[in-house]
C-alpha cells in the first residue's frame, strides 16, 4: 500500500502492525483460537495463520452476540490483532469487544484499498479519524 486512504472509524484509538488478509468473512466465535490467535475455522485465506499482532483486514465479519467475548478473550490472552480494517461496517457484537479491548476499527474503506495491499507489509490505523496509512 502506498499513501492513505480514509474510511470510517468505528472504534476510536491507532495502531500499526503487519497486515493479514483474510478474503472471507470472519467470526471470532469459532473461527479463531483464543488460546493462541490461530485461525482454526474454514477459511483457506487464512487458515493455520495468527491474527496475534496483526493489522486484520477482511471483508466483513459473521457473528453471533456472543463474538464480543472471543474478541475479548483474545485480548486478555495476549493474543489479538491490533487493528481491524473492514470493507462493510461490522456487526455490533464485534465493535463492542474491540471498544472493551482497546482494539482500533476502520471500515467501509474505499475500493482501491483492497487492491493496494499486501500480507506482512506494515500499516496503520487511526479508528479516531479513520485513516488508514503505509508505514514505512
Amino acid at each position: 500500500m502506498t499513501g492513505s486512504i480514509r474510511g470510517r472509524g468505528i472504534v476510536e484509538g491507532q495502531a500499526a502492525g503487519p497486515v493479514l488478509i483474510a478474503t472471507e468473512a470472519i467470526s471470532f466465535l469459532g473461527d479463531v483460537d483464543i488460546n493462541t490467535g490461530t485461525v482454526v475455522g474454514d477459511l483457506p485465506s487464512v487458515h493455520g495463520r495468527s491474527v496475534k499482532g496483526t493489522v486484520l483486514v477482511f471483508p466483513y465479519s459473521r457473528g453471533s452476540a456472543g463474538a464480543w467475548r472471543f474478541l475479548y478473550q483474545l485480548f486478555k490472552h495476549g493474543n489479538h490483532p491490533v487493528a481491524i480494517v473492514s470493507r462493510d461496517a461490522p456487526d455490533p457484537s464485534v465493535v463492542q469487544g474491540a471498544i472493551l479491548a482497546g482494539i482500533p476499527i476502520v471500515s467501509d474503506v474505499p475500493q482501491e484499498f483492497w487492491g493496494n495491499m499486501r500480507d506482512g507489509e506494515t500499516i496503520a490505523v487511526d479508528g479516531t479519524t479513520g485513516e488508514v496509512r503505509a508505514v514505512e
